[in-house]
């Protein structure tokens, strides 16, 4: 079963998407009744598992940076580290050096936008 939190990143999106499908005239239903858009409980349920949805992804956003910031504070959060050595850099670098790009990468087997001078 796809999970609900999935159908929209926010409400705004969700209420395009459910007017896309009420105007095609697609119904839900939910356990054996099918419901219609402009009763009561068909205006009613999507929004508020629309809201729902939105509330727990906002929650699973501050969670995640809080539990960086902690990270960040026992100095575990570094940020993505460096595919080449500190003496590899150095030599990639270095003015003087008139090895190419694509030599470079070869030889500390990255990709050459790794080499960027």
């Amino acid at each position: 079963m796809p999970e609900f939190d999935r159908f929209a990143r926010n409400m705004a999106e969700a209420s395009d998407i459910l007017t896309g499908l009420r105007n095609r005239g697609v119904l839900f239903g939910l356990s054996r009744a099918i419901h219609h858009w402009n009763n009561p409980f068909g205006k009613l349920f999507p929004q508020t598992l629309t809201m729902v949805a939105e509330f727990e992804a906002n929650l699973d956003h501050l969670r995640t940076r809080e539990g960086m910031a902690r990270a960040r504070a026992k100095g575990r959060l570094k940020g993505k580290q460096p595919k080449l050595p500190l003496a590899a850099r150095k030599t990639i670098h270095d003015p003087d050096d008139d090895a190419s790009l694509a030599d470079l990468a070869e030889e500390y087997s990255v990709g050459r936008l790794s080499c960027g001078r």
